[in-house]
C-alpha cells in the first residue's frame, strides 16, 4: 500500500467512523451481550477531542506516514525483540457495591495483559494456519506501580469512592475528574459501572490515541464486569476488552477500519467488512475479496469485535506500530528506565519503604485476613510483621494470612529490611474485628418511629448529601419512615443513597422458614424518562464484601396503578409497595449467623424514595404475624361511632407491647397502651377521633415477638 493510498484510506476512515460507531451500538446493541464482543468507543472519543482540538486532525493526517516509517524501522531490525514495560494504575470508582472489584479480579486481568502481549494466551491453539507466519510477541509487560505520584508506596490499585455517580459519559468524563495521573508516567485504567454516550449508547471501554493524549485526560475505561474473569468479570470475554483498548492506546485500529478499504495501516491484517462480521467467529469466513492474496477474515486478531474467546493475537505490522509509539512522545516516557524506578516498578538499591495492605479491614470474628507486603523503592529480604490481637501474633511471610479469634479493633506493623537499612509501619485501629453471631434477633422490624437509625446500628455509606433521612410527611404505619429526598428535575444524576442495616442472626429465625428480608416502599416516576433504582445487597462476612440480591426500577419499583408525578409524597397505604426476598434459604443466607442488608438508591434527578416497616423474620412486612404465634383478637363494633372495644387473648405473658391508632395515611392519631400484657384476655377501649368525618382508620399492636393491624370505620353520628 503506497503512502497516497493510506492517506486517502485514513481521510476516509475519518468520515467513516462516527457513521459507523453510530451504526455499532444501535445495530448491534443486542449482539455483544450475548457474545461477549467489544463495543468499543475509541473511535468516537477521537471524533469528540478532535472537534475541541481542530489541530488534532493535523496530527491524525500525518498518521499513515508515521506508521509507515514505524513498521519500516522495525522490519529493518529483522524484529529482534525490544521488550518494553508499561507502569499500570487501576483507577476503581466504585459505591461500595459490587463495583468495587477485588484485587484479584485485577491481578487476573494482569495475567490476561501480560499474556496476550508476549503471545502466550490460552486461546493461540485456535489460530489458523494462513496466520502463523505473521504474528508473534510483543514483547510488552505490563506491572502495576509500586510508587504513586506522591512517592508512597501503594499496590497499583487506587480505590475512588465515586461522588459523581456510576457511570461514565463520554462527552464530560466526569470520572476521570475524582482522579487523574500523570499519563507520562502511568497507565490509567479506570474500572467504572457503565459508559454511555448521546451519540453512541452503552460501550464495553474506550482508550486514548496516543496523538490525542496531549488533549486530554489520558489512558483508558472500562466496564468492572470487563475486567479479567473472575468476580464481576464476564468469563467469556476472557479479558480481551482490555487488550483491545490496550492495543488502540499504543497506536492500532480496528481490523475492519474502513471495511474493505483496510484501514488499519496493516498489509498482514485481512480487511474485515463490518464491525460484527465476526461475531461467531467463522471458520470460513471472508468478508472482502479485494485482498491479494485473498485471506479470510482474521478474527483470532486482538483488535476485531470477534468473541474473546476466539481472539489470540497481534500481528508484526501492528507490533511495529506499537513498537513505534513506545519509541516517540507521549508514550516513550512511560518506558524510561528512570520512569520505572520513580513508578516503583524497578527496585532501586537503597532500603525499602515499609507498608502494606489487607484484603479486608472488616471481619467476623474466627475468619481470616491476608496481608500484602507493599514495602517499595528498596526491595526487603527480611519482613517483621507483628498482629495485635491475631492468633497468630507474628510472621515473616511475605503475605501472611492470619485468623482474629476476639472481637475488638486492633493494629499491625511491618518491619522491612535489606541491606540498605530498616523501616518500619504502624497503622493503628486497622482491623475490625466483630462478633461471629449478629446483635439483631429475628423477628425484627424497623418502622422508623423512635431514636435515630443510626443510633440503632444503621450505618449510611454515601457521602453527605446523599444520605437517607427520617421523615415526618408521611409512612406506611406510624407517622415517620425513612427516604431519599430526590428533587424532581434535579442535576442529580447517577448519586448514589446507601445505609446498611445492624447485623443480624439469620440462625435465630424462629419456625425454621428459612427467613424473610421484606419492607415497604413508596416510589413513582416524574415521566417515563426518568427513574431512580432501587438495589439490595447482602452480606454474610460482617461487610467485608456484599452480593446483590435484588434490584427494581421503573413499573417494577412504582406503587401498583402508579401515576407520573413530581417531587412525590404518598398519601395513602395503596401508595405503598411491598418488596423484597421472600425465602433467604434460596439465596444462601437462611443459615448464616452474621448478615448485614444494604439498601441503595441510584438517582435520576426523578423523585424520592420512600422506605418502610423493614422486616427480617418469619413473616412478611404487614402481616398479622400475632395471628401466627397463637393471640386472638376482637374489635367490635366496626363501624363504631363514640369508641370501639379491641381485645387480645394471649397465652404467654408480653412485655414491652404497644397499641395506637393511626388514620390511613399511617400518621399516629392516638397512644391507646403501652407496658406488659398478661396471660389471657385484656380489654382496650378506642375513642373516636374528635370531629370524626366518615372515614378509615387502623389499629397495630406492636410487641416484641410481632404485630397485628386491624382497619377500624368510625362514622359521624
Amino acid at each position: 500500500m503506497t503512502d497516497l493510498t493510506m492517506y486517502h484510506t485514513f481521510k476516509l476512515y475519518l468520515q467513516a467512523k462516527m457513521k459507523r460507531l453510530i451504526l455499532l451500538s444501535i445495530a448491534f446493541a443486542t449482539t455483544y451481550l450475548a457474545y461477549a464482543q467489544h463495543v468499543c468507543g475509541s473511535d468516537l472519543h477521537l471524533k469528540n477531542i478532535s472537534k475541541k482540538h481542530p489541530e488534532l486532525r493535523i496530527l491524525e493526517q500525518n498518521r499513515p506516514a508515521e506508521i509507515a516509517e514505524f513498521q519500516k524501522n522495525y522490519k529493518a531490525l529483522q524484529k529482534r525483540a525490544t521488550k518494553y514495560t508499561i507502569p499500570v494504575v487501576f483507577h476503581v470508582v466504585h459505591t461500595n457495591g459490587d463495583n468495587n472489584i477485588s484485587r484479584d479480579q485485577i491481578l487476573d486481568q494482569m495475567r490476561i495483559l501480560n499474556e496476550d502481549f508476549s503471545f502466550k494466551g490460552s486461546t493461540i491453539s485456535k489460530l489458523r494456519e494462513p496466520f502463523k507466519n505473521v504474528v508473534g510477541s510483543a514483547d510488552i509487560a505490563f506491572v502495576l506501580a509500586s510508587v504513586d505520584p506522591n512517592g508512597k508506596c501503594f499496590d497499583g490499585i487506587n480505590r475512588v469512592e465515586s461522588t459523581v455517580g456510576l457511570q461514565m459519559d463520554m462527552e464530560d468524563e466526569p470520572v476521570k475528574d475524582l482522579v487523574y495521573w500523570d499519563y507520562k508516567k502511568y497507565l490509567n485504567i479506570w474500572v467504572v459501572d457503565n459508559i454511555v454516550s448521546s451519540s453512541t449508547g452503552t460501550v464495553l471501554g474506550y482508550a486514548v490515541f496516543p496523538s490525542s493524549a496531549r488533549f486530554t485526560k489520558d489512558g483508558i475505561v472500562i466496564r468492572h464486569d470487563r475486567v479479567g474473569t473472575i468476580g464481576t468479570g464476564e468469563a467469556d470475554d476472557m479479558g480481551r476488552t482490555l487488550t483491545h483498548e490496550v492495543g488502540h492506546w499504543l497506536g492500532l485500529y480496528h481490523t475492519f477500519q474502513d471495511g474493505c478499504n483496510g484501514g488499519d495501516f496493516c498489509d498482514d491484517t485481512p480487511p474485515v467488512a463490518s464491525t460484527f462480521t465476526n461475531a461467531g467467529c467463522p471458520s470460513n469466513g471472508n468478508s472482502c475479496s479485494n485482498d491479494s492474496p485473498n485471506l479470510p477474515d482474521m478474527w483470532e486478531n486482538f483488535m476485531d469485535y470477534s468473541n474473546g474467546n476466539c481472539m489470540s493475537v497481534f500481528t508484526f505490522d501492528q507490533i511495529a506500530i506499537m513498537h513505534g509509539e513506545l519509541k516517540s512522545t507521549p508514550r516513550s516516557s512511560n518506558v524510561t528506565a528512570a520512569n520505572l524506578i520513580a513508578t516503583g516498578v524497578t527496585k532501586s538499591s537503597v532500603a525499602p519503604t515499609a507498608d502494606f495492605n489487607s484484603n479486608t479491614r472488616v471481619i467476623c470474628a474466627g475468619s481470616p485476613v491476608q496481608f500484602f507486603d507493599l514495602s517499595c523503592k528498596g526491595a526487603p529480604t527480611v519482613r517483621s510483621w507483628t498482629f495485635t490481637g491475631a492468633s497468630t501474633p507474628s510472621s515473616s511471610d511475605i503475605n501472611p494470612t492470619v485468623i482474629y479469634q476476639t472481637p475488638g479493633v486492633y493494629s499491625v506493623s511491618l518491619l522491612a529490611q535489606n541491606s540498605k537499612g530498616t523501616n518500619s509501619i504502624k497503622k493503628d485501629n486497622y482491623i475490625t474485628v466483630l462478633p461471629k453471631n449478629g446483635s439483631l434477633i429475628p423477628n425484627y422490624e424497623e418502622g422508623f418511629e423512635g431514636a435515630d437509625p443510626v443510633s440503632l446500628g444503621f450505618k449510611h455509606l454515601s457521602p453527605s448529601p446523599y444520605q437517607f433521612a427520617v421523615t415526618n410527611k408521611t409512612a406506611f404505619t406510624g407517622s415517620k419512615c425513612y427516604f431519599a429526598n430526590i428533587v424532581t428535575g434535579s442535576t442529580n444524576v447517577g448519586n448514589l443513597y446507601t445505609f446498611v442495616t445492624p447485623n443480624v442472626d439469620m440462625t435465630k429465625i424462629p419456625g425454621g422458614t428459612g427467613g424473610k428480608m421484606t419492607f415497604y416502599c413508596s416510589y413513582t416516576q416524574p415521566n417515563a424518562n426518568a427513574t431512580e433504582i432501587l438495589r439490595v445487597y447482602a452480606s454474610d462476612d460482617c461487610g467485608a464484601t456484599f452480593k446483590k440480591i435484588y434490584e427494581r426500577s421503573g413499573n417494577a419499583l412504582s406503587y401498583a396503578g402508579a401515576s407520573y408525578a413530581s417531587n412525590w409524597v404518598p398519601s395513602s397505604p395503596s401508595h405503598w409497595k411491598r418488596h423484597g426476598i421472600g425465602n433467604l434459604d434460596n439465596i444462601g443466607l437462611g443459615s448464616k449467623t452474621n448478615v448485614i442488608f444494604k439498601f441503595e438508591i441510584q438517582s435520576a434527578g426523578g423523585n424520592p424514595v420512600y422506605i418502610d416497616n423493614i422486616n427480617i423474620g418469619q413473616w412478611f412486612a404487614g402481616e398479622s404475624t400475632l395471628e401466627k404465634e397463637g393471640y386472638k383478637f376482637q374489635l367490635f363494633p366496626n363501624p363504631a361511632q363514640d369508641f370501639a372495644t379491641f381485645t387480645v387473648n394471649s397465652s404467654t405473658p408480653t412485655q414491652n407491647a404497644t397499641l395506637a391508632l393511626y388514620d390511613y395515611s399511617g400518621r399516629k392519631i392516638q397512644d391507646i397502651f403501652q407496658g406488659s400484657l398478661n396471660v389471657g384476655i385484656e380489654e382496650f377501649k378506642i375513642e373516636a377521633p374528635k370531629n370524626t368525618q366518615n372515614g378509615i382508620y387502623f389499629v397495630k399492636l406492636t410487641t416484641e415477638t410481632g404485630t397485628y393491624s386491624r382497619t377500624i370505620i368510625f362514622s359521624a353520628q
